[in-house]
């Protein structure tokens, strides 16, 4: 029992103690806005592909609607299409 009194005296110690004042927060944030302004990607090719694919996609729906509404009514197709409709 002696050295559980021990350790009760120390943490009753240590409950005493007032923790050192650090102040990590100022400098962590320098730290972390340096590594951001190293890791900033160029927009710019992002942009170009974003718009390439844009411009692709609009045809592309526009084409696959035309032609999802000729399967759903083939006589509409071959009336819109003509006599080649049928091919």
């Amino acid at each position: 029992m002696n050295e559980e009194r021990l350790i009760r005296k120390l943490a009753e110690r240590a409950r005493m103690e007032t923790p050192p004042q650090v102040e990590v927060a100022s400098r962590v944030m320098a730290i972390l806005r340096a590594r951001c302004d190293e890791n900033v990607a160029p927009e710019g090719p992002l942009v170009w592909v974003a718009a390439f694919s844009a411009a692709v996609a609009v045809p592309m729906a526009l084409l696959a609607f035309s032609v999802w509404k000729t399967w759903m009514d083939p006589l509409v197709g071959i009336f819109i299409n003509g006599p080649w409709g049928i091919l």
